[in-house]
């Protein structure tokens, strides 16, 4: 004859099978029951068996997305994609997520994990953490790093010949600037 059991989750039927519902939080529960003779019924003795309820194996790896230009910034896949809870990948109804601190004011890692570089980032490489942990079982968490790496604008001195200058009146070249790129546009003095 089955007990009282410590959780809704957990059920004995009556031929002793004790049965754990999907959604049971992790912990050791008892479950007493007890076994009378049928000839003499009130021949019976109690016992209680312990059931261990273990949490999902929740895993955040760590990712390394594809590098971004810094002069105009943009934003990498979310680092949740390649986590996973209890063999599947992380369902944000099931996790909860929390970013780190951020590396850089211009660096922000959003809700979904996505991560912004905003344009004007300094070029470098810029660890940003995170976790997540269970829904159902708060304690059972994870932390990873998200290797971000912001790369500087491409830049194009391009060498110059000017026409010739009649040494005996002088003159001036146009400037050298003219042929000269900073991320595939003319070289703004401002930046550079």
């Amino acid at each position: 004859k089955p007990g009282v059991s410590q959780h809704t989750g957990i059920t004995m039927d009556a031929n002793g099978i004790i049965t754990i519902a999907p959604g049971t939080p992790a912990g050791t529960y008892t479950y007493p029951y007890t076994i009378c003779e049928k000839l003499n019924p009130t021949n019976c003795d109690t016992a209680t068996a312990t059931v261990v309820v273990t949490a999902a194996i929740i895993d955040a790896a760590d990712d390394t997305p594809t590098p971004i230009n810094g002069y105009v910034g943009g934003s990498t896949v979310s680092v949740l994609d390649n986590d996973e809870l209890n063999g599947k990948k992380v369902d944000l109804t099931e996790v909860n997520f929390t970013p780190g601190k951020a590396p850089h004011t211009g660096i922000t890692m959003d809700a979904d994990g996505i991560i912004t570089i905003a344009p004007g980032t300094p070029a470098g490489t810029y660890k940003y953490e995170y976790t997540i942990c269970e829904k159902l079982n708060p304690t059972n968490c994870d932390t990873a790093n998200a290797t971000v790496v912001v790369t500087a604008a491409i830049i194009d001195a391009a060498d110059d010949t000017p026409t010739a200058i009649n040494g005996y009146v002088g003159g001036r070249t146009p400037s050298v600037l003219d042929n000269d790129e900073l991320n595939g546009k003319k070289v703004d003095l401002t930046e550079v």
